[in-house]
């Protein structure tokens, strides 16, 4: 999270209240991976943008109308700090028991990059 910068990091704390306030306990933990867990996101002022990648972890599957509502709320977000929030949810179960080869890979790739942002207590 050091490539982020303040404003950026206020951003992605307001999304994981966002996205606790309408997910409630179901919401287990908010991880954010890719460039910006790595600290190697694009320069803000560069004309390729980095954006900001979390993992939504939940209890249980994310209806698909909660999922976009959550994305919905990215928007006003990005046109305060310029830089896109990209959720992705997994559901405990889709994360520890992967059902396709896509979702494995996916997995994989994006395990050594995850850092906690969020979880209950924290």
């Amino acid at each position: 999270m050091e490539a982020m910068n303040e404003l950026e990091r206020d951003c992605l704390r307001r999304f994981c209240e966002l996205a606790r306030a309408r997910l409630g306990d179901d919401l287990r933990e908010v991880r954010l991976f890719g460039s910006a867990a790595r600290g190697d996101m694009w320069p803000a002022h560069s004309p390729m943008h980095s954006d900001i990648d979390v993992l939504l972890i939940t209890r249980g599957q994310v209806p698909d109308d909660e999922q976009d509502e959550l994305l919905n709320q990215t928007y006003p977000l990005y046109l305060e700090c310029g830089r896109q929030i990209s959720p992705h949810f997994f559901s405990d179960r889709r994360l520890t028991a992967a059902e396709d080869e896509r979702t494995r890979e996916f997995l994989r790739r994006v395990e050594g990059d995850c850092v906690t942002v969020w979880r209950p207590g924290r």
